[in-house]
């Protein structure tokens, strides 16, 4: 009888369970990290050895796979640490003297998880601004505290899809800061993923958009599917579209138009993103419902200094739909007001007042279309007035169908 062992089909068997326990050893450690951990690793190397820009890099690429900042998380095996990429962000921002990037990601990062490190580095960072632009002062406006009572969504919204993006700081130096504007976007992520009950991963957040970024997301006029379209699953998706920023008008044609932070008003037909645009690409996307949020007014009144404001005409394909709805915290030549003492924009700050549960009128739990809009109408005009001398500011909310449910909560 032969040797057990040289019986070709037992050998052939231990070959193979040799070759999976070795491919299996091989492929764990591998497997053993998120990408955006390894990213938000290498980017810490870099700063630790003063490569501010390669770290910059690596942030980014970490925040691109999950904008998520955490106290604890663990990387590898039983070593924990936190996840805060915002903040490294802005300390490699002010390492290189990019002061107001500093601040923007300095600030994000003390909306979503507060350190002492992050309000460290943006006390050094105003001092450095105000020494450069005396009286332009950064003030840390803790979130209010009814902002904070957001309620939680009765279940997972799993194919709802988001863009929210929040323009502060613009290139062009004769354009003032919108200073509310990404304490606005972030506080509305918030709210999609608690109380809307969307996925993070569904999220895009942007802040300090160029328009490159805004024809990557929503496309451009020759070809509308862009990131937004490719985040969509048709016949399921609701689709919900915020922006806080600036907004102007074309002088000669009186159209609408986003301003991105590389935009100039003067020539904003060539670098502004269109109104018309925006509703005519979202029109074309196969999703279950689209909502478009915009606290931005568009009559360039704080942009144009010698010039008239200007009320814009803007064709809008989705208020022909059924199934979408557009609301703008402003009317014609009105301006968008603040509410410094909440931190947010006057319009935001009730709008998510509302899904907090205020706008619930009959308590049941859900607010809709016609309850968010009525609690929005009822407030808005009334505390412009009070907080700014009796400033004129009506929102505009367009819908075919009051009775959509905007979120459930428990």
């Amino acid at each position: 009888m032969k040797p057990f062992i040289k019986q070709p089909a037992v050998v052939l068997f231990l070959s193979i369970c040799f070759f999976l326990i070795q491919a299996t050893v091989v492929e764990k450690p591998a497997q053993a990290i998120e990408v955006y951990k390894k990213d938000y690793l290498n980017g810490l190397e870099y700063k630790e050895k003063g490569r501010y820009e390669e770290a910059l890099e690596m942030f980014s690429k970490a925040i691109d796979k999950k904008d998520e900042e955490k106290k604890k998380i663990r990387f590898y095996g039983m070593r924990y640490g936190p996840y805060l990429p915002h903040r490294e962000k802005g300390i490699c921002h002010y390492m290189l003297k990019q002061y107001q990037q500093a601040a923007t990601e300095l600030e994000i990062s003390l909306s979503l998880v507060p350190t002492e490190e992050a309000k460290k580095y943006l006390s050094l960072v105003q001092f450095e601004l105000n020494k450069l632009r005396p009286g332009d002062i950064i003030k840390v406006v803790k979130t209010p505290e009814e902002l904070k009572q957001m309620k939680k969504a009765r279940s997972e919204n799993r194919y709802g899809v988001a863009v929210v993006i929040g323009n502060r700081d613009y290139q062009n130096k004769d354009i003032p800061p919108v200073s509310y504007a990404i304490r606005d976007a972030t506080q509305v992520r918030k709210c999609l993923i608690k109380t809307f009950g969307y996925r993070e991963g569904n999220i895009i957040f942007k802040t300090n958009a160029t328009k490159g970024i805004f024809e990557n997301t929503f496309g451009s006029a020759k070809n509308y599917k862009a990131m937004l379209y490719d985040y969509i699953t048709p016949g399921k998706s609701d689709v919900f579209v915020y922006y806080s920023g600036h907004g102007a008008p074309s002088i000669e044609t009186k159209k609408g138009y986003i301003l991105p932070v590389d935009g100039n008003p003067n020539n904003v037909s060539i670098g502004g993103y269109a109104l018309e645009l925006l509703y005519r690409n979202l029109a074309k996307l196969r999703a279950r419902s689209i909502t478009v949020v915009t606290d931005a007014c568009f009559s360039g009144a704080l942009l144009f200094k010698k010039a008239s404001p200007v009320g814009i005409i803007v064709e809008n394909p989705l208020v022909a739909l059924k199934n979408a709805s557009v609301m703008n915290s402003s009317a014609g030549t009105e301006l968008s007001s603040w509410y410094p003492e909440k931190g947010h924009g006057l319009f935001t700050y009730y709008f998510l007042l509302g899904l907090a549960g205020k706008a619930d009128s009959n308590g049941d739990k859900q607010v809709t279309l016609g309850e968010i809009s009525s609690y929005i109408n009822d407030n808005v005009p009334y505390m412009a007035r009070k907080l700014h001398s009796g400033r004129k500011q009506t929102p505009r909310i367009k819908t075919f169908n009051n009775d959509r449910v905007m979120v459930s909560y428990r």
